[in-house]
């Protein structure tokens, strides 16, 4: 009778441990689902090709330094041989430097890499434009000596050595270096032109000839500037050579009018002598003695040894009035 009734004592206890372990499982999994259901969802990114600058990559999700390149289709470029480039394709990015070379290059009308023979290599952060550059004096050595070794000082443009170079404070400081004999010229035989200086009239560019009448006045009404240097050396103006001897009696009109307007009227036979002929150089004066050796006696010479004493002016001499 007693072990019946342990029995059922046992049996109970058993089912009561079943049902509170039932019961505090099935609360568990309820609160678990009540916080899992405020978490929202997030959908897989997708996972096809995304293009990235250019080239396509096999997993969006990745990141950037993990992606994975899908190599493009093989090509046949690297079975071609390389060759130089030519002029005319450098032309087509250097435009100006190529129609500048076209149309004021002259002798350096080359093919590009002649010259340059590193290119596309300029870094901002090295600064090596001065080591990339070619050097003149590759190819012209010191053309002008060690004093002159920076050619771009003057030769600014290596891309058109035919433009005329430009005239600056510095240029004017040493025309003597290139020009001594004009220099040299121009200090012995001093004048105004010795005062204003080499760019007064080579203004504008090198090589430039300035016109003679640009600042002065013809000798006379059509005078050309040949005829100019026919007495007038340009570096030394005053220093005037022997006269040709087709020089017109009005070409010294313009300083000696009041000799000329004698000579032109007078009725001697001076009249009908060129200037030049008397005065073969510029401030010359000849002695009567020079045409006239002996024209009167011993006695009236020795007595008269100034011819000018009757004769008085040797632009209008006296003459017979009368008679032959």
């Amino acid at each position: 009778m007693k072990n019946k009734y342990f029995k059922s004592i046992l049996l109970i206890f058993v089912l009561v441990l079943g049902i509170i372990f039932y019961m505090s499982n099935a609360f568990t999994l309820s609160s678990k689902e009540k916080k899992s259901s405020k978490v929202k969802k997030v959908k897989p990114a997708p996972t096809v090709p995304v293009k990235l600058v250019g080239i396509y990559v096999k997993n969006a999700k990745l990141k950037p330094d993990q992606l994975s390149v899908i190599p493009p289709k093989k090509t046949e470029v690297y079975k071609e041989k390389i060759t130089p480039l030519t002029a005319v394709e450098c032309g087509r990015c250097h435009s100006y430097h190529f129609n500048i070379i076209k149309k004021s290059g002259g002798k350096h009308q080359l093919e590009c890499t002649f010259c340059h023979k590193k290119f596309h290599a300029y870094n901002p952060i090295k600064k090596n434009w001065k080591e990339l550059m070619p050097k003149c004096n590759t190819c012209h050595l010191l053309f002008h000596g060690s004093k002159f070794s920076d050619c771009m000082k003057c030769h600014y443009n290596p891309h058109a050595p035919k433009l005329p170079m430009k005239i600056t404070a510095e240029f004017a400081k040493v025309c003597g270096d290139c020009h001594p004999k004009e220099m040299d010229e121009t200090v012995k035989y001093h004048s105004m032109h010795t005062d204003i200086g080499c760019t007064y009239c080579h203004a504008k560019t090198h090589g430039y000839i300035p016109s003679c009448l640009n600042c002065h006045k013809p000798h006379i009404a059509g005078q050309t500037v040949e005829e100019c240097f026919k007495c007038h050396a340009p570096h030394s103006p005053l220093n005037i050579p022997p006269f040709a001897k087709d020089t017109s009696n009005k070409v010294c009109s313009a300083c000696h009018a009041t000799e000329f307007g004698k000579i032109s009227t007078t009725k001697s036979k001076h009249g009908k002598v060129a200037c030049v002929q008397c005065h073969p150089k510029h401030k010359y004066i000849p002695a009567c003695t020079e045409c006239h050796p002996q024209p009167h006696s011993e006695a009236m010479l020795k007595k008269f040894p100034n011819c000018l004493q009757c004769h008085m002016d040797v632009h209008n001499l006296p003459v017979k009035i009368g008679g032959k």
